[in-house]
Formats: C-alpha cells, structure tokens, sequence
C-alpha cells in the first residue's frame, strides 16, 4: 500500500513520548510556574496531530482500494471517473499532510513568547497571561484563548515593547484596551521542552539576550521563520496599512527578505478578504533564492504563493516558449540603462499613441472613421477596458450602426454575408498588428531613437524563422506595450513583493506596478549590493518620481540600518574597508554585540585555475577546517561564473575527502555542503563560512562593480569569513 509517511515531520514517531510530562522535572521557579500551561497545550496539539494521521491511515486506503477499481474497470467512461475519484481522495491527502506537518510543529514549538497585561475588566484589575506563538488555539473545554497568533492586535505589545511598560493600549473587537506590560517573557522551546527562558528588561532591544542566542545558534541553511525574534521596527513594517506602495532600504543581513515573507502571512491574517496566496506574487533574483525562501511561508501556515524570476514571470505573461532566446551578442552598457529610465518609459508611451492612432488609420475599412470616433469614447469613458477589448466592440459597434442604415434605406445590396466576411478582415488585420514584439521593434524602424540605438536593438530583438532572440533590457518595455494593447486583468496581483529590487530598471518596475491592485505592491533592496551593470537604481527617487507620474502620491519608505546576520568582527571588516568607497548616502550596517572569530586571511600565491596540487590540498584542507568547526553551508564565493565554473572542476574529485557535498552554481535547489558560486548567485543567501575565492588586483581591480561584488560577497557570512588571497593583493582591500 502507498504510504506518506516520508511527507511527514519525523516527529510524529514521537507524539506520545513528547507528550508524556511524568519525567520532567522543573530547574527552577520560574519552570515550576510555566510548565503547567505547556503540558496543558501539549496534550491538545498531540491529540489534534493524531486524529490527524488516523484520518491519513484511512485515506491511504482508500486510495489502495480506489486503485484496485481502476484496475478492474473496463469501461473507458467508468474508468474515467474511477481515475477522478482517485485523484481527489489523493488532494484530500495532500491536505492532510499538509495539516498534520502543521500540528508538528505546533507540537514541537506551541508558542515563544508570554506577556503578562495588567487592565481593567469591568472595573476590576486583572493581570492577563497571553501566550505567544505562531498559531492560536482555543481551550476545547472553555473556549478560552490559549494561545495568540502572533499577527493579532495583542502581539503588537510583545513586538514593541523590549520589557515592563506602563500606560499601553491595543486594539481589540470589543474596542481599546488600556494597561500596563507586567511581564515579557521570551521561551527557546523545542520538543514541548523549555531550552530557555528570558525574562525580557527594558532596554537596549539590539542587545537583548533571547535574540542574541537565536543568532547565534542560526545555522545556514534554508531561510526559517523569525515570529520569535520581530524587532520593533521589522514588526511596524509588516503591520503597516495596505493599498500603497512601500520601499525598503535595508543594509546587508537587516531582514528584508524575512520582512517581507512575514508581511504577507501577515496580510493573509488581517486582510483575508481582501489579499489571498494564490493572488500574490513573489519577484526574486534567481532559482536558488527561491529555494532558499521556500520553506518559510508554509512554516507560517501559508501555501500557493507564486514566486518567480522576473524573467520567466514577464516571459509566462507574453506566452513565450523556449524559442525565445537571449541575444548572445555583446551588451551596450549605456543603452542597457538608458532603457531602464523614466526618460525611456516617456518614448514608449508616445510612441503608443501614435502606434494606436496609426492603426485606426490604416484599418481597411470604409466606415473606419465611425469605428475610430466610438474608439476613442470608450477610451474616455472606460479607461480600463484593454485596446484590444475597444478596438473589439467599436468594430461591432460600427457594423451595427451599418446594419441599422442599410435596413432604413432598404439596401438590398448590405447582407450580413459580407459583413462577417468584412469583419473577419478587420479582425485579422488588429491581430497581425498587435504582435507586441513586433510593435516594439516599430518603435525603432519608425525613427524614434537614435540610429546606434536602433540597429543595436533590432539586431538584438529579432525573428529568424521559429527562432526568436530578445536583449534583456528589451523583455520589459516590450512586456509593457503588450500589457497596454492587450490588459493585464488575467495576470492582476492582490500583493506583490519585490526582493533585491536595486538591481530593476523603472521599466520592470512599471510592469509590476500595472498589475498590483490598489498599488499593493512592496519593494526591498540596497543600494549598496547593486551588483548587475549598468546598476539601474542608483537611488530610489527615481522609483518615487515613477509613482508620482502615476498619480501615486501615497507611498513609504523605510530604512534599515541594523545587520542580524553576521557578527560584529565581520562588520567592523567590511565597514573599514568600504566606508570611504561607497557615497555618504549610502548606509553602512550597524551591527549587534554578536562575536565572533577574526577573519583569517589565508594566502596562495596562485589562482586556482594555476595552483599546484600540492597547494590546491592546503585549501581543501583548509575548507575542512570550516565543517569541522560546525559549519553546515561553506560558499567559496567566486567573481563570476566563468571562475565558479574553474573552482567546482578543480575542486569535485575532492568530494569524498571533504565528506560533503560539493554543489555547482548551476544547481538551482540551496543545500548544504560546500557551495561554489558567483558572487551574483550569492546575493540574498547566507552561510556559516564564506570564503572569498582569489581576492587579488586582476580579479578584483579598483572598481565601483568589485568594490559592490566584494561588499556583497563579505556580508553573506553568518559566523566565519575567510579572504583567500593571491600575491597581487586587490587594491579595494587594502
């Protein structure tokens, strides 16, 4: 029989010994005091997990059973419905699985945080314990509150609050309440045993011990939640009201890809009628980061959020296949960012209007000027309707007002024959017109840029038969004129959010403006790891002089100065060295009081394309040092891909000697082991060890792109950083 159980959280083995309390016994008072609430939810959440997974077992029959019909139907037409009874008993298993792996997990880690509210219930002092976690339950018995999800209203004193506060107040259903923060008390629970519990002071929230131990004890490996560890700032981010675009500038390791993924469970909790996962959109630099994200919101009880790479979400929207291609040939650096500006969005829409006016010139019509005349009043009248839907009904509109003539003059000549005919024509005509690639490649034919600009673009943008090139600055204007000609309502988002945005041009940008609703829409990069010439987004007032062409005059912005990532021996390492080469309005990060290990500099005299064997050995050697010290991801950080591709070749035939994984860049899924990558694909990603690949003055010369890609690369380190270096020392780390 089919069985599931390899879905599963491996704790389910364990239910009953998780929940068995006899044998635990208490530290200390403050243990003593908390352990009878955590038997409490534990007994619920074990007996919850196991209904759960009785109603798995008779499901897994039921599809044995379901098979063995399918097998004995002969009929195709019974058969057939045999096959669809089959395939819904396995979604219903899905979902099943899907539930009992959230019950684990609220087995494993019911809650993380206590306050303890003093208030006035009718007109009586009380002091409430609420508890917590990232999913509330109710007391089966009393139907009491036993725990608070940590989106509630309630959660906000938790989040913005470091320790005991007088005179709060938060929201309920009921209205606000009014009180004074008794107690914080913040819980390491693991297994539904205490770890640790902080009793939380007001004060310096950087420094605080809870989230410092949560640092500290990260591992790199795929991106987790951080409910227990929202600071104040983070939390008002995720909390704030909707319907406007929103900007986050934040320095390396200040939590905006977690910001953001919590901002959406989030919406999903608050704003349930309004904003749904499978109406979201997720942008993201590349597959791997995907990966990297992928397990958070389904941590926070979230499922079918789509997430995709710019380039294959606008290529979905176009409809095209594989044979479209990226031109192979050399970049024009400055044309490639001059087709990223507010300037160049300007020329696409003038040129659209004289593209719209010239087809309804040339349609080859008679009575075209009446088609042309109702055009433009549904243009006026329903801007929202697409092109092609106006274009659509002003044909049906002209023929009708035809039809009603040649009925009154009795033109026996006018019959519906030849005006179907006619139709079909016309039709015909705005199809083959309204190709977008070919109406952007128009745009230059027609004289709109200049010569240089021109023949670069059509040699990029072309069709040689099946076989269809594209330059990747020419993807998104050629995907906006195609959302202007024919809608984008199939494809409109009730959120989207936007990772590593300063790497966007403000025509990609406008693409995903068009289709969020009500401008839900959140941006988040740093300007500082702008690392893809020709750096599009050089500060984000150009991206707020967008909204304001738009009309969107509501907008926020927030900055984020603080690292969470990496330790303060790292920071105070890459502060030193870019502080004078970044501009003054770029924020360096401030980091936490989170030690760490000095950097070591490990020197070659060689790169590794040239090193001896003998010399290669020290550095796998060396690499070994790093697992050895606890670390489960090591990226060896290259330049480029070319250079990734020298050190994997180099480096595999050292897998067994390592006894880890020796992961190519090319590997789209985030694993442990020894990553080798470019500094590209590192970007957003995080890892115990990095090691810095051949940091010399040929590899790295005195540039603003090295001096971005090294800033990059050093801030990708969660405990470790290691700078192997040649005898060419690069200038920028002088």
């Amino acid at each position: 029989m089919q069985t599931f159980e390899k879905e599963l959280n491996p704790i389910y083995t364990r239910i009953d010994e998780i929940n068995n309390f006899k044998e635990v016994f208490s530290q200390n008072n403050t243990e003593k005091e908390e352990y009878p609430h955590l038997e409490k939810v534990t007994n619920i959440n074990a007996l919850t997990a196991k209904r759960m997974l009785s109603r798995l077992k008779t499901l897994e029959k039921d599809l044995e059973e379901q098979a063995k019909t399918i097998q004995r139907e002969t009929d195709m037409d019974s058969k057939k419905d045999a096959v669809g009874i089959y395939n819904k008993i396995l979604k219903e298993i899905e979902d099943c699985v899907e539930r009992i792996n959230r019950e684990l997990i609220k087995l494993d880690t019911p809650y993380f945080g206590k306050i303890l509210f003093k208030t006035k219930i009718r007109e009586k002092s009380r002091e409430l314990p609420i508890y917590i976690g990232k999913f509330a339950l109710m007391d089966p018995d009393t139907y009491q509150p036993l725990i608070s999800d940590w989106r509630a209203p309630i959660a906000n004193i938790y989040y913005e609050n470091s320790g005991p506060t007088k005179a709060l107040k938060y929201d309920t259903p009921s209205g606000i309440k009014e009180g004074d923060l008794i107690q914080k008390r913040q819980f390491n629970i693991s297994e539904a045993r205490f770890k640790h519990i902080y009793d939380a002071k007001s004060g310096n929230t950087a420094a605080d011990e809870f989230l410092l131990a949560q640092l500290t004890e990260r591992l790199g490996q795929k991106l987790k939640d951080i409910v227990a560890t929202i600071q104040e700032q983070q939390n008002k981010i995720i909390r704030e009201e909707i319907n406007k675009p929103v900007i986050i500038q934040g320095v390396a390791g200040s939590g905006k890809t977690t910001i953001l993924l919590h901002k959406l469970a989030y919406l999903f909790y608050s704003h349930q009628n309004n904003i749904h996962p499978e109406k979201t959109l997720i942008i993201a630099p590349n597959k791997m980061f995907l990966d990297y994200i992928s397990d958070v919101l389904p941590s926070l009880g979230v499922e079918k959020v789509e997430s995709n790479t710019y380039i294959f979400w606008a290529k979905n929207i176009l409809g095209w296949n594989d044979s479209y291609t990226i031109f192979p040939g050399d970049e024009d650096l400055n044309i490639k960012e001059y087709k990223g500006t507010n300037e160049y969005i300007e020329i696409l829409d003038s040129y659209f209007e004289e593209f719209e006016s010239n087809l309804l010139e040339n349609i080859p019509y008679a009575r075209k000027d009446v088609l042309r005349r109702r055009y433009y009043e549904l243009k006026e009248q329903n801007p929202k309707i697409t092109m092609t839907e106006r274009l659509t009904l002003s044909l049906e509109y002209a023929f009708a007002q035809k039809q009603f003539k040649d009925k009154n003059i009795r033109n026996v000549y006018g019959t519906f024959e030849t005006d179907n005919l006619k139709k079909k024509e016309i039709l015909k005509y705005f199809s083959s017109n309204t190709i977008s690639m070919e109406v952007y490649r128009d745009m230059f034919k027609k004289g709109y840029l200049k010569k240089e600009i021109a023949t670069y673009t059509l040699e990029g943008v072309s069709r040689r038969g099946k076989q269809k090139t594209y330059r990747m600055e020419d993807l998104a204007p050629i995907l906006y004129l195609h959302l202007k000609i024919h809608g984008h309502s199939e494809f409109d988002k009730e959120y989207v959010m936007v990772d590593e945005a300063q790497d966007l041009s403000l025509v990609q940008i406008l693409t995903l403006l068009q289709i969020s609703k009500n401008q839900n829409i959140t941006f988040a990069g740093d300007l500082a790891q702008s690392i893809i010439p020709p750096f599009y987004i050089k500060d984000w007032n150009g991206v707020i002089t967008l909204f304001e062409k738009l009309g969107l005059t509501k907008y926020s912005y927030h900055q984020l100065n603080r690292c969470y990532r990496t330790t303060l021996e790292v920071i105070d390492f890459a502060n030193k060295i870019f502080r004078d080469r970044f501009p003054k309005s770029y924020k360096l990060p401030e980091a936490i009081l989170r030690h760490g290990e000095e950097i070591r500099i490990f020197k070659h005299e060689k790169e590794v394309k040239d090193i001896t064997e003998k010399d290669l050995k020290i550095l796998v050697n060396e690499i070994k040092k790093q697992f050895e010290k606890g670390s489960v991801t090591c990226a060896l950080i290259c330049r480029d891909k070319a250079h990734a591709k020298i050190a994997y070749e180099r480096l595999i035939k050292y897998e067994k000697y390592l006894e880890r994984d020796i992961v190519d860049y090319s590997i789209n899924d985030y694993k442990t082991g020894l990553l080798i990558l470019p500094v590209e694909d590192a970007k957003g990603l995080e890892f115990d060890t990095v090691m810095l690949l051949d940091v010399n003055s040929s590899t790295y010369p005195d540039t603003e792109l090295s001096t971005r890609l090294l800033y990059v690369a050093i801030t990708r380190a969660l405990h470790r950083l290691v700078i192997i270096e040649n005898n060419n020392k690069s200038p920028i780390m002088k």
